[in-house]
């Protein structure tokens, strides 16, 4: 009779804790980084080796706008107070991230500039170009690698720990080659595609706080969202999350932040 009545109980438990999970609502976070004035052109990187494959002066890629103001590279990620803990990703993200992410070596450049890359995620660093590299990237939190790439050739890497600011990734032979490595634990995190868009997919309905940067300004200090000024040191904002499609519209940064 205890047991039946156990097992009656055990059912009554199992079946709120299904509900209560799929009663969890989620949703998507869209916008576009747009930049008000225009900003100063950083000065092409010079090259000092291998010119006959790589030229003499290449383009910086670090600051990317269109001729519509859309900013390239910017990005955001799920940022915590000390104490905090993440909300559990949506299903989805289970094999997101089991998939590689690449950061290639391209005609004397690193592609993308910018790789998300959850920790415990696997990093493939390939080399595209008919010329040696060497992968360098110093994190803080993890230890760094140096490592030798043949044309052609690459090799793999997991990071098992977070870090707070973006890990720099560079080439010891090629010094103007620089990218940047987003290493977090929550996989609640975008990049700006070239025409200032980023979208996030399924977040726990709620209020939550993202942490805005660009390779070239660092955290956004400054930014308008909706027309309104936000301003913090971290460039930290907040994000009330409603269930469905959360568009914010443009992002605009000052062309001052960005030199």
């Amino acid at each position: 009779m205890r047991t039946a009545k156990f097992a009656v109980l055990l059912l009554g438990i199992l079946g709120l804790m299904t509900q209560n999970a799929s009663a969890q609502q989620w949703g998507t976070v869209t916008g576009r980084f747009v930049v008000n004035g225009k900003p100063n052109n950083l000065k092409d990187l010079t090259v000092t080796q291998d010119n006959q494959f790589c030229g003499n002066k290449i383009p910086d890629p670090a600051l990317q706008v269109d001729s519509e103001g859309n900013l390239k590279d910017a990005a955001l990620w799920l940022f915590l107070d000390r104490g905090d803990k993440a909300p559990d990703p949506h299903p989805m993200y289970a094999a997101k991230v089991k998939e590689t992410v690449v950061v290639d070596n391209k005609d004397c450049l690193y592609d993308p500039q910018v790789a998300l890359v959850c920790t415990g995620q696997e990093i493939e660093f390939k080399n595209s170009d008919p010329i040696p590299h060497n992968f360098k990237i110093d994190g803080f939190s993890n230890g760094g690698i140096n490592t030798l790439v043949p044309a052609g050739g690459s090799m793999k890497k997991k990071f098992n720990s977070e870090e707070k600011s973006p890990m720099m990734a560079g080439c010891t032979i090629h010094g103007w080659m620089k990218s940047r490595i987003v290493m977090r634990d929550s996989p609640y995190m975008a990049v700006s595609g070239e025409n200032g868009k980023f979208t996030i997919e399924n977040l726990p309905v709620g209020k939550h706080q993202f942490q805005v940067w660009h390779p070239v300004s660092n955290y956004v200090k400054e930014m308008k969202i909706d027309g309104k000024t936000v301003k913090d040191r971290k460039g930290i904002i907040e994000i009330d999350v409603k269930p469905g499609n959360n568009d914010l519209g443009d992002i605009v940064i000052d062309a001052n932040l960005l030199k």
